[in-house]
């Protein structure tokens, strides 16, 4: 039997003050939405139907092609989808974020067994959605055409209805104001600490750390005050993350420390080194036993296995090799104003303290640059380039031109 999911999402977000629908409201990070459909993919349902207000456009362009929207009284459309399915019709509110994948498998076994057209899944004080027989919910669609009322109702009203009562006492929880969302996602930021508290992480103090429901963090880990880890974030054993690190859809291996930088949509592999201060942007991997020290920002790059880069010093759009050195104030000059280009650094070589690397350029395997560089061409292979002014003395300059306001 094939089971299906139509989820509510047409309420406005004028109650949050809100450009954005109700349902797209964050909890922890994530849309009120987005925890709904999580839940129900996690049941095995992948044919969604979320209904939306007529004329918004968000939800539609938030959920792509991972669910059909309709727009709210279209019955012609609903109702087609549900008769293209045998089996069960979970019918949720997008608003609703706690209702958990645990709670609709126990409720369409329960409605299953019950053999009714209509099963309520409820918590102790509230109803927080329905299960539905996909042949009867289509027919009242059908009939609803002759304006005969909700079908939902009419279920209910006929009789062949069913109760599921959740040990959840959080599935009916919803907001609808920004005072009330907040207080879902302290619901939910709790909820997380604790999960991961149980699996083994180490939180010593739970002060400004905020950890989004999608986050993977291995066993003894040590999350410090003020990290934020957002989005599907990855990270390994024993490693010590913060104090003050945010990552967001980011992957962290074993052993890394990640101490006050930022990552987004990069990699870092095992036993890195990074911070403070250090900006990992996306489409970036830092290879294993990798440093980055003081105010390092990577861009696009790619940085392997054992290299140093101390501080002061931006990879943008390049490919590093293993054991590399950098020097203090380094720069890769990737963008001409029109077009970007990539530095490709060999292993072993050493760059001297503020160099720049003038893309597209290339530097040798064991190569040298002298300090204050400006590297234009190519460097071979166990090569020195040095490519600076050659230094000029001019004796008694001082007292001749007297630059300081006393005279020297």
């Amino acid at each position: 039997m094939k089971n299906c999911a139509i989820i509510f999402a047409p309420e406005s977000g004028e109650s949050f003050c809100s450009k954005k629908p109700k349902a797209m409201q964050r909890v922890l990070f994530k849309p009120m939405l987005d925890w709904v459909l999580s839940a129900v993919r996690e049941t095995g349902i992948d044919d969604i139907c979320v209904i939306t207000k007529n004329g918004d456009t968000a939800i539609g362009e938030h959920v792509g092609d991972s669910a059909v929207t309709v727009t709210l009284g279209d019955t012609d459309a609903t109702g087609n989808f549900a008769a293209a399915h045998d089996g069960c019709v979970l019918i949720l509110s997008g608003s609703k974020p706690f209702l958990d994948a645990e709670t609709l498998t126990q409720a369409m076994r329960f409605h299953e067994k019950e053999d009714c057209d209509v099963t309520v899944i409820a918590s102790e004080v509230a109803e927080a959605g329905y299960c539905c027989k996909a042949s009867a919910l289509s027919q009242l669609l059908e009939e609803d055409k002759n304006g005969k009322g909700c079908p939902i109702g009419r279920m209910k009203e006929s009789g062949k209805v069913s109760v599921f009562r959740s040990e959840n006492d959080r599935i009916a929880l919803t907001a609808d104001t920004r005072e009330e969302l907040n207080r879902l996602t302290e619901i939910a930021r709790t909820a997380v600490l604790d999960r991961l508290t149980a699996e083994g992480v180490d939180i010593p103090c739970r002060d400004g750390v905020m950890i989004g429901p999608d986050c993977v963090i291995g066993r003894d880990t040590e999350i410090l005050p003020g990290t934020i880890l957002r989005g599907k974030v990855v990270i390994g054993e024993d490693c010590v993350i913060g104090p003050n690190s945010f990552a967001e859809n980011a992957e962290i291996g074993d052993g890394v420390s990640f101490n006050n930088g930022q990552i987004r949509s990069a990699k870092i592999l095992n036993h890195a080194d990074i911070g403070p201060f250090v900006q990992v942007r996306p489409n970036s991997v830092i290879g294993e036993s990798v440093h980055l020290g003081n105010f390092v920002e990577v861009k696009n790059s790619v940085i392997d296995t054992g290299t140093k880069v101390s501080h002061l010093t931006y990879v943008g759009d390049s490919d590093v090799g293993k054991g590399v050195n950098f020097g203090c104030g380094v720069v890769t000059v990737n963008y001409t104003g029109k077009s970007k280009h990539r530095t490709t650094i060999k292993d072993g070589a050493f760059i001297g303290c503020n160099t720049n690397l003038v893309a597209p350029v290339t530097v040798g395997e064991y190569a040298y640059t002298a300090a204050g560089s400006t590297i234009t061409q190519d460097v071979p292979d166990k090569s020195l380039a040095i490519a600076r002014e050659r230094q000029t003395n001019k004796e008694d300059w001082v007292e001749r031109k007297q630059p300081y306001k006393k005279k020297v």
